[in-house]
């Protein structure tokens, strides 16, 4: 059975970041801190998953993009002064109309495709092991699947991995970073179930959502 989520629709920015920026250059190499700059757009009693805040991260030739989605409005204002070159809003609302079943679009994800074996003799997972090649493909599949698309193309395509400072140890030494395995999904789909799609678009796929994994992004294709 398909669990359909029930807010609206939701809400995409997309902020072109100033290349210039000492914040900017600061976030950027930090995974950690640039998830808590997404959360200085929302209010501060506003929790991530009850906004269901998606972001990613588009090195464009012209510059960094960041791409945030959520189910409030963000307040960009909040941002550091000349953080942002300029910056777009769209409502998603009719492009959740415009999803149908046996719809063929384009996709794009940055995910975390990762493997936790259970040990043995045991229910708790094991240690998390990244995927990659034909095992991270398939996952993916998998994925697209449940969240009502059939992948007709798939591109993977390995990107730098997320990495977040931890801080200090107990004993005050620096802890080792976190460091989350990315790759890019992009391809051509058709849609199965336009709820769990609208569902995963606003929801997100997979682990590292608070670094940036996780926003599933669609467009008509034209062949």
């Amino acid at each position: 059975m398909t669990t359909t989520v029930t807010t609206q629709a939701p809400h995409l920015a997309r902020l072109r970041l100033n290349g210039r920026s000492s914040a900017v250059h600061h976030d950027l190499g930090d995974a950690g801190r640039l998830h808590r700059r997404v959360q200085s757009m929302f209010p501060d009693t506003t929790n991530r998953t009850v906004t269901h805040t998606l972001y990613r991260l588009e090195r464009d030739p012209a510059g960094p993009v960041l791409l945030v989605q959520s189910t409030i409005p963000l307040n960009s204002k909040a941002l550091p002064n000349r953080y942002t070159e300029a910056v777009e809003h769209r409502d998603l609302a009719p492009l959740f109309t415009w999803i149908t079943t046996g719809l063929t679009l384009r996709y794009r994800i940055d995910a975390n495709p990762i493997h936790a074996p259970r040990a043995p003799n045991t229910r708790q997972r094991g240690t998390r092991v990244p995927l990659l090649g034909e095992e991270a493909i398939a996952w993916w599949e998998r994925k697209a699947a449940a969240a009502g698309l059939h992948a007709q193309l798939i591109l993977d395509t390995p990107q730098q991995p997320l990495r977040a400072n931890r801080g200090t140890t107990p004993d005050g030494k620096p802890a080792r970073p976190a460091c989350v395995s990315i790759i890019r999904f992009e391809g051509i789909a058709t849609v199965t179930d336009p709820d769990a799609l609208r569902t995963a678009i606003t929801t997100g796929i997979g682990q590292g959502r608070a670094f940036g994994a996780g926003l599933l992004s669609i467009a008509p294709h034209r062949p």
